[in-house]
């Protein structure tokens, strides 16, 4: 059940409007660009406005079928109130990277949702023991158009090196591995990702750490990245023999910075933290996870309503 109640509830949100200024709408309806049926998105994105639907003030969700760059552009063109998205895709459209043809400045970050996180995966008996010992080797990285495989050419080129990548699906990739057919991975999972769970399960595995001086240039070219560790949590994954720090980028909820006011950020902010438990009834990574999260900076303009809200937990 929301924490929201009739009366509760409402005190919250005209309270919220009258610290901004603003008139709240008896009841605004949203539009939600949501990531395509079948996708991790997804189903994060339906719980989410089921959420939000419950906050006094908002009225009606409704989900625009979408996905990556086309969910940027509809919020930037204001087709939508709100969308999710992967942070560097965000961070690309601000800045007017391709696929863009032209800067998204209407669009501005609510908050952050799980991430995922470079994972450099061999077993745990095999030779290579450093970044650099992965050259000429047969490292998955993911099929072609995935962001880790992008990212994985820029990681290679920085430390010098060439490998020979594969594209496989994660799916035939851990097959594949178990079958020695290739050496390792190199992919973005989120921290509770069940095809490592599973591998896990199966053998022993290890984690080979990603340069620090690699990191820190990737972050400072591209600020959609940031440090953080892999996995959140080894109990997790029972063959694994270490965690390592790596770069991690996160799911945005992004919003129209003048279709959504203060107010309307604010209370939807809110209204996400005190319902986490809901959303991590369809995505695993969000049980448990550390709210504070949610103010993850990645580049991206945040909203003053919710970064209001942040400062008042003391996560900004």
């Amino acid at each position: 059940m929301s924490p929201y109640g009739t009366f509760g509830g409402l005190r919250a949100i005209f309270a919220a409007a009258a610290l901004f200024g603003l008139a709240l709408p008896a009841a605004a309806d949203m539009s939600f660009s949501t990531g395509r049926q079948g996708g991790s998105q997804y189903p994060v994105s339906v719980a989410l406005a089921q959420v939000l639907e419950k906050v006094p003030g908002i009225g009606t969700v409704s989900l625009i079928p979408g996905g990556g760059a086309a969910n940027i552009v509809a919020v930037d063109q204001g087709l939508a109130h709100l969308g999710i998205t992967l942070s560097n895709s965000a961070r690309d459209g601000l800045v007017g990277n391709p696929p863009y043809k032209q800067k998204t400045e209407n669009v501005v970050q609510l908050f952050a949702l799980q991430a995922f996180k470079v994972a450099v995966i061999v077993n745990e008996d095999s030779p290579m023991k450093s970044f650099k010992d992965l050259a000429g080797k047969k490292i998955n990285a993911g099929p072609k158009g995935f962001t880790i495989v992008e990212l994985a050419d820029k990681l290679f080129g920085m430390a010098g090196i060439k490998v020979n990548m594969q594209y496989l699906q994660i799916g035939a990739a851990v097959e594949q591995f178990k079958d020695g057919n290739i050496d390792g991975f190199i992919y973005s999972p989120s921290d509770k990702f069940a095809a490592f769970i599973e591998l896990a399960q199966a053998r022993k595995i290890r984690l080979i750490q990603i340069p620090d001086d690699i990191i820190d240039r990737v972050i400072k070219e591209d600020p959609s990245f940031y440090v953080s560790q892999w996995p959140a949590d080894k109990a997790d994954y029972r063959g694994l023999g270490n965690v390592v720090k790596t770069i991690g980028y996160p799911n945005l909820i992004v919003a129209n910075k003048t279709k959504v006011n203060d107010a309307q950020a604010y209370a939807m902010t809110k209204a996400a933290a005190e319902n986490m438990e809901t959303l991590g009834a369809v995505e695993p990574d969000l049980r448990g996870w550390d709210l504070k999260n949610m103010a993850t900076e990645v580049g991206v303009p945040i909203h003053p309503g919710s970064m209001k809200y942040f400062k008042e937990r003391g996560w900004r």
